[in-house]
């Protein structure tokens, strides 16, 4: 039997009525899917929203505060500002870099590399990010504010830029600035900066970068579709920082660099009764305005790669053997152990034998008899060697650490030398020998493994001058805010106290102001002030020059400066850094006065 199907007939209206529905349904979750969207973006992620939307329209424009200014114990100004523009880009505000940066005046010298990394980089999106070095010139500045509608994005920011107005002159004491680095950043070095603020990297900008350093202010203002600035919201001025007063004299100063000339080496000159620093040269030196506008690329690596390292601060971590002006030292400790008086001799022929070595004088042929003083005016050696051998080099190594010897002075700048006061047991430790008579002898004119800094040598020769007193030499007199209100002050610091009887000190000054009367250091005889003071000549094996030092103070009965001289390598034969001594305290004293030529 066949099977028939049967079919019924589908009514069109209700075809058509069921289509709809299914429409209807379809629409209706829509809606609700939206709904529900809708209140995920307002309950969500509402507040991003709106905080996107509100910073496209107004921006914060950081304003840097000022450093304060560093001036001389007179007012006079070492460190000011000067207002300068920058270009910078808002990076919220920049949809191609590629080809915001290809469209910028090629003025700007920009490196398009680096400052596409800045943008894409930024933290913020919507703080300024500086595309260029401080600096720009006025007829650019001009160009870029008349057609800023081609260069959507970019802002023209107004900065205070350091200023050093003596240029060359104390750049080691005064150091420079630059843009802070992601290591200082980490290390929380300065509370409150932010990458691309400027802080001290160098000499009292570094060390005091936390009193010299403003406080930011900021301009809210409400910016069109280009990121062009249309009025302003609020304002919050910065606060500029405060202002360090040195204890240096920037006159001294002056001259001292001006003597020291072209020649390597340094110039130490204090106040040997507190420990002020009044002057300090080291030679060769730099422009710190090279830093304060954004060092270049090609300047910083000649400023690294120069073989006379012109960014090291001999004065103060230069370290040098002290050559005979450590015969001070050995003078006293023989002294003060009894070990000699002012009337015993020895005898000078040129040379002594020490062990299986000989040991040679300075002047071929030798002195011939001398006493203490006679042995300190004329620099005699072989006198040395003998009396380093009879007081013992325990002696020697504790009185040179009286006179602060081996360890840093403490002076306000960082990186200071510490020198090196070697020992038997450090010879031992470090060198795997045993301590000989020869070490003793050589150590006893200065030379051998010791080490000193210039300022440690100032260290001694103020205590000769002061009657034995130690002092932690200092920089800084005192900080006062921006409204004149001194918040800082520093004072005379006593560190030690060397046991020099007054016998002892007669003797020793009587013999160094013969060293310049009629001695070693007669260069630094003048017509205007008595100078007191010791020659040493470090020398080298393998015929490298000699350093040339001079340590000495003025006015020889009653003084008020002492001073150190070194001259790395001197190219004179002659005691040069008496000469420089005598012309710096002759125009110091004296208003110009050159020393005299010959001998008196």
């Amino acid at each position: 039997m066949k099977n028939l199907a049967w079919k019924r007939d589908v009514d069109p209206e209700e075809k058509f009525g069921r289509r709809i529905n299914i429409l209807w349904v379809g629409i209706i979750c829509a809606f609700l899917l939206l709904l529900v969207r809708i209140g995920w973006l307002q309950l969500g992620e509402g507040e991003r929203y709106r905080y996107l939307s509100e910073n496209f329209r107004l921006q914060l424009l950081p304003l840097p505060a000022p450093r304060g200014l560093i001036l001389d114990r007179n007012g006079e100004k070492l460190a000011e500002n000067e207002a300068c523009f920058s270009v910078a880009v808002v990076p919220c505000n920049v949809n191609n870099p590629d080809e915001l940066l290809n469209s910028l005046p090629r003025s700007l010298h920009i490196d398009r590399e680096l400052a596409k990394r800045k943008i894409q980089e930024a933290i913020n999106p919507f703080r300024p990010v500086s595309l260029i070095k401080k600096g720009v010139d006025m007829s650019t500045i001009t160009f870029l504010l008349e057609r800023e509608e081609e260069f959507p994005g970019t802002v023209v920011l107004t900065h205070p830029v350091r200023h050093y107005p003596y240029h060359n002159i104390a750049s080691h004491l005064l150091g420079h600035i630059g843009e802070v680095n992601q290591k200082e950043l980490s290390m929380n070095f300065i509370p409150g900066v932010e990458a691309g603020d400027l802080v001290g990297k160098m000499g009292i900008e570094r060390v005091y970068n936390e009193y010299l350093q403003g406080k930011k202010g900021g301009r809210q203002i409400e910016v069109d579709a280009y990121g062009r600035p249309l009025r302003t919201i609020s304002e919050r001025d910065a606060s500029p920082g405060n202002n360090v007063y040195l204890s240096i004299d920037i006159k001294l100063q002056e001259i001292a660099e001006r003597e020291l000339g072209e020649r390597k080496g340094a110039v130490v000159i204090g106040d040997p009764y507190t420990g002020k620093i009044l002057a300090l040269v080291s030679h060769p030196n730099f422009d710190p305005n090279l830093f304060a506008r954004g060092i270049s690329e090609e300047n910083w690596v000649r400023l690294k790669q120069d073989p006379e390292n012109p960014l090291q601060n001999r004065a103060v971590r230069g370290e040098y053997a002290p050559a005979s002006t450590f015969k001070i030292i050995v003078a006293a400790a023989a002294l003060e152990s009894h070990k000699i008086n002012e009337k015993e001799t020895f005898l000078c022929k040129g040379e002594l034998r020490v062990g299986n070595r000989i040991f040679r004088c300075w002047k071929e042929g030798g002195h011939g008899r001398l006493n203490l003083e006679g042995a300190i005016i004329h620099s005699c050696d072989v006198f040395f060697y003998q009396l380093g051998l009879r007081i013992g080099v325990d002696r020697i190594i504790e009185f040179a650490h009286l006179f602060g010897l081996g360890r840093p002075t403490g002076i306000d700048l960082v990186s200071e030398g510490k020198g090196l006061l070697p020992s038997p047991s450090w010879k031992l430790r470090n060198k795997g020998e045993a301590w000989y008579g020869g070490d003793t002898a050589n150590l006893s004119i200065g030379q051998g493994y010791i080490l000193v800094t210039p300022l440690q040598m100032l260290g001694v020769i103020s205590a000769i001058a002061n009657g034995g007193k130690l002092f932690k030499p200092y920089l800084v007199e005192k900080i006062v805010d921006p409204r004149g209100r001194v918040i800082k002050e520093f004072f005379p610091h006593r560190v030690g106290k060397v046991p020099l009887s007054p016998s002892t000190l007669s003797i020793l000054r009587r013999a160094l102001r013969g060293v310049v009367r009629e001695g070693t250091g007669w260069r630094a005889e003048n017509k205007v002030v008595e100078i007191s003071g010791k020659t040493g000549t470090a020398e080298f094996p393998g015929g490298e020059r000699p350093h040339n030092w001079f340590i000495g103070y003025a006015p020889s009965d009653n003084p008020s400066l002492a001073i150190v001289v070194l001259v790395e390598h001197r190219k004179e034969d002659i005691s040069i850094a008496a000469e420089i001594t005598g012309k710096i305290l002759s125009q110091w004293f004296g208003k110009g006065v050159e020393t005299t030529s010959s001998p008196s």
